[in-house]
């Protein structure tokens, strides 16, 4: 059996040909194998759905603004027309049309109200579809990721081996290589962050736009809930999902990453201020009472799906860490390369004993070390350290606990 009644296939394959239309040749055309294909296919649509849909209300909004009889209701009609949200103009047109005398054989009357229903259930089947999609993609994201704790005691594994001045003399020593051999070639720091970089952009910014859009859906939801009571928080809700957009859609990803920081920081700085100068307002407050119902509601924690987040750019970050080590064991004798080969051994002992809080700190001092040298000695790629080490602060022993529980709920 279909899951999808015929009410919804049929706009959805009319929309499918508009969106495959000349008219959308320019755009790029989604891979199949993109982890984010269904959302994005469905987003699309939506999209599109949405425009045409407040065209056709929009039309009929200044339609009944020139009709006389609607005349003590032209400040909400032009309200509703400028509402970028549609439950905001099909509300208002269903209540202006459910006031006025029509005989039961006023077709057009009767084909108003129809398509307003369908409008309706079309736009909560496809939010609907969205929400399901994107619960899946989490699902699947958080199992793959807890994967990663199924591996052998920590006494199974051989001792870490990490690289100082006492070793490194010896092991090359054994290898028949001379100081003079290992100084024809060096790593290069900046060029290492730079490539390193280059490979984590893409899915570090997509990790990021996730966890955004968690949010904003909530927002959004919030938004077209039609409640009475969250009648004074709609301004604020707009301006919010403004900001929410123009951060999803930087592209680059230090960028990204620097502005969500900083809307962050002035959010919790202002929420800060107003608390300690007791000015915080009910609205405010009512605001984050029907956030964090929604959360509940959805069975969603922001806080665990955050810690995940970081642990999960970690773990890219790590996996291309391993491949641009140097292989040469000459450049042992080479400073910079055994700093670097150190940190991604200490990160892969962490792993294996995440409830050592001396790992943990041994593993993120060194990273913290890294990007204070770059930083010292002006390395174009510092910003690359600077996003790892932020990211080792909010992946300790105590929230691996956390992550741990929830992955005994998931697996």
């Amino acid at each position: 059996m279909f899951n999808l009644s015929l009410l919804l296939w049929c706009p959805l394959l009319l929309l499918w040909w508009l969106v495959s239309s000349p008219a959308a040749e320019g755009q790029a055309t989604p891979r199949l194998n993109a982890k984010d294909y269904q959302l994005d296919f469905l987003r699309a649509i939506a999209d599109l759905a949405e425009q045409r849909a407040e065209l056709s209300l929009n039309e009929y909004l200044q339609q009944l603004e020139q009709d006389a009889s609607y005349g003590n209701y032209s400040a909400q009609l032009i309200a509703a027309r400028s509402a970028r949200p549609l439950p905001p103009k099909v509300l208002l047109i269903k209540q202006l049309l459910d006031a006025q005398q029509h005989s039961q054989l006023d077709l057009q009357h009767t084909s108003v109200l129809r398509n307003l229903r369908f409008l309706s259930r079309l736009h909560e089947r496809l939010r609907s579809a969205r929400d399901a999609s994107a619960q899946e993609m989490r699902q699947l994201r958080l199992h793959r990721l807890c994967q990663q704790f199924e591996r052998p005691s920590v006494s199974a594994r051989p001792l870490d081996r990490l690289i100082n001045e006492r070793t490194v003399g010896a092991a090359l020593h054994k290898l028949n290589l001379t100081q003079s051999a290992a100084n024809e070639t060096s790593v290069d720091l900046t060029q290492f962050g730079q490539q390193l970089y280059e490979r984590v952009k893409l899915s570090g910014a997509e990790i990021i736009d996730n966890y955004m859009r968690i949010l904003r859906d909530l927002l959004q939801d919030m938004l077209e809930a039609e409640h009475a009571d969250m009648a004074e928080n709609t301004t604020q809700l707009e301006r919010v999902l403004q900001q929410l957009d123009a951060m999803l859609a930087i592209s680059d990803f230090f960028e990204k990453r620097q502005s969500v920081y900083t809307f962050l920081e002035r959010q919790l700085t202002t929420e800060q201020e107003q608390d300690q100068g007791r000015q915080r307002s009910n609205a405010g407050q009512h605001l984050s009472d029907k956030l964090l119902e929604q959360l509940k509601t959805k069975g969603l924690d922001l806080f665990v799906i955050f810690l995940f987040s970081n642990f999960e750019f970690l773990e890219q970050v790590h996996r291309h860490w391993a491949e641009l080590l140097p292989q040469s064991p000459s450049l042992l004798y080479d400073e910079t390369h055994r700093q670097l080969y150190d940190i991604q051994q200490l990160y892969e002992s962490f792993k294996l004993d995440t409830e050592s809080a001396a790992k943990y700190k041994a593993y993120s001092q060194a990273l913290r070390r890294l990007h204070e040298r770059t930083v010292e000695q002006g390395e174009e790629s510092h910003h690359i350290f600077e996003m790892i080490s932020n990211a080792a602060q909010n992946v300790g022993s105590v929230t691996f606990n956390m992550i741990k529980a929830k992955c005994k709920e998931l697996i």
